[in-house]
């Protein structure tokens, strides 16, 4: 064990907090609206340090830090990426402004309002697969670090997992999207500060230092190590696949569920731009982390996700790693409840009210509470928690027997798993919000190819030689199959829009006075 009585003291205390907050935060929730977008009434600053907690989750520490101990500095350029593009939307506009105009509260709703109610329930089902799929990992990886950084032995990964998860599903069912917010900021305050301390330590820890991290990465990786392109992990393919996907990326649920929640689309912009800037330090210090980690251990054979906790465990003093580890815990609370609280409500309000909606026979329109006829609001949130339940008990089970079977990184698997949805999206909402052509027809064919290219990766990795001969050029390798479905997914749209104008009429959008 590494640490003393007074790290896990702040442990505790935070733990006990934040579950006091979830508990309060209860007595605000009136109905769906603000049990999943918290009333839609978050300032700049709120929704702002609320998106970029999201976004650091302990998850996203973990696997950034594998990317940094195996690739060495080659990945930094991710961070990059994702800021160019984080601002670059903020500025414009691009996609949140339209979605957070037309009021919708999770992303497939959008394809009630453009196509039809089975556009939207087979996109919340993909949605929904893809999500789950992407959060598959998540809660085995942040029990791998905090055994690793606690120095408890390895058995113990599933018994804290399993712990971390009946706190985390307590404190969403107490109080949604509120919950969420408190969470939020006391993990952006808590990461902030560890980030900062713990990075100077590195740099003037006497095995460690700037010196010793670039020759330990020359070292063991070569010109692989520094160089993006060269890089047989990245690449051309992924740095174009990477920046065309953080274009449509951002109408992931848990992260769009953000501006979706701010008064108006001009604060929803402002939400994208500012967390945007952010998104170099997000990804570059665990980075930077994963690399020291090399360093340190200097063994490249080393266990890449338990590397980097390992090294912190040890060369952080009393109450710092007690800062660190309650900060890690912060955010893997933040990006349970935040993904918990998205993934249920896309298969409670786009999968189960639909269906309901549709036995029913009622028209397409939405309610004063938010409700589209299939279910009311007290019922969507009944039903919102017991997803919530059954979602922690799912991931439990995968993490335990997927961990080891992975094809490639972690940071490659959310990757690969959320290209499933974004693949269709290319057509169905970025076509969908600026294409007056678009139609049901083809939001049909880009929901249904897209996704099958990085589906086919994922089985064909569990199931050697399911895919067919002509198909395994695209599949062997995530960063050709993610690519291919982009263009199939847009592809869909245009072709199956285009043949059916006469058939099935596109439905209008009205932005014209969209602030």
């Amino acid at each position: 064990m590494h640490l003393s009585w007074i790290d896990y003291a702040i442990v505790l205390v935070y733990v006990g907090g934040t579950i006091l907050a979830g508990t309060v935060a209860r007595g605000a929730i009136k109905g769906i609206s603000d049990f999943l977008v918290a009333g839609r009434a978050l300032k700049t600053h709120t929704a702002v340090a609320t998106m970029v907690s999201t976004g650091l989750g302990l998850v996203t520490v973990m696997y950034f830090a594998e990317e940094g101990f195996k690739n060495g500095f080659a990945p930094f350029l991710i961070g990059v990426m994702a800021a160019i593009v984080g601002v670059i939307v903020g500025k414009t506009g691009f996609i949140v402004s339209r979605l957070r105009h037309l009021k919708v509260m999770t992303v497939p709703e959008f394809y009630e309002v453009k196509y039809s109610r089975g556009v939207r329930l087979l996109g919340g089902i993909i949605l929904a697969l893809a999500g789950t799929l992407n959060m598959g990992l998540f809660p085995i990886l942040g029990s791998k670090f905090v055994v690793g950084f606690t120095g408890l032995p390895q058995e113990y990964v599933n018994p804290v997992m399993i712990a971390m998860l009946v706190v985390v599903v307590f404190y969403t069912l107490m109080g949604g999207m509120m919950s969420v917010v408190l969470t939020d900021f006391a993990q952006f305050i808590l990461l902030s500060l560890s980030f900062l301390v713990s990075t100077y330590i590195i740099l003037t820890h006497d095995r460690l230092g700037w010196s010793n991290i670039v020759d330990a990465v020359e070292r063991h990786k070569g010109a692989a190590g520094f160089d993006t392109f060269a890089n047989p992990d990245f690449g051309w393919i992924f740095v174009f696949y990477f920046i065309s996907v953080g274009f449509i990326g951002i109408v992931w649920q848990p992260e769009m569920s953000r501006p979706l929640s701010t008064e108006n689309s001009r604060i929803a912009r402002r939400v994208f731009w500012i967390s945007g800037i952010t998104a170099v330090g997000r990804a570059v210090i665990p980075m930077f982390f994963g690399a020291a980690a090399l360093a340190f251990f200097n063994d490249p054979g080393y266990d890449s996700q338990s590397a980097m906790p390992a090294m912190m465990g040890q060369i952080l003093p009393v109450g710092i790693a007690g800062l660190m580890l309650a900060g890690m815990f912060a955010a893997f609370m933040s990006t349970h409840d935040s993904y918990l609280l998205a993934w249920s409500g896309v298969i409670v309000r786009d999968v189960i009210s639909p269906i309901k909606a549709m036995l029913a026979g009622s028209e397409q329109k939405a309610s004063e509470d938010g409700t589209w006829g299939g279910l009311s609001s007290e019922r969507e949130i009944y039903w919102t928690r017991v997803i919530v339940v059954l979602l922690a008990a799912f991931l439990a089970v995968f993490g335990i027997y997927y961990i080891d079977k992975m094809p490639e990184t972690a940071f490659k698997f959310m990757y690969v798993t959320g290209t499933i949805y974004f693949a269709g999206c290319v057509g169905t909402i970025g076509l969908g919000l600026y294409w007056k052509k678009s139609n049901t027809v083809g939001a049909y064919l880009a929901l249904s190819l897209g996704g099958f290219l990085p589906l086919a990766f994922l089985i064909m990795n569990l199931v050697p030689g399911w895919t067919p001969g002509f198909l395994e050029y695209l599949v062997e390798n995530s960063n050709r199959a993610n690519l291919a479905s982009l263009i199939i997914g847009g592809l869909g749209m245009l072709v199956g829009s285009l043949l059916t104008q006469k058939s099935h009429p596109p439905r209008p959008l009205d932005f014209s006075d969209m602030e």
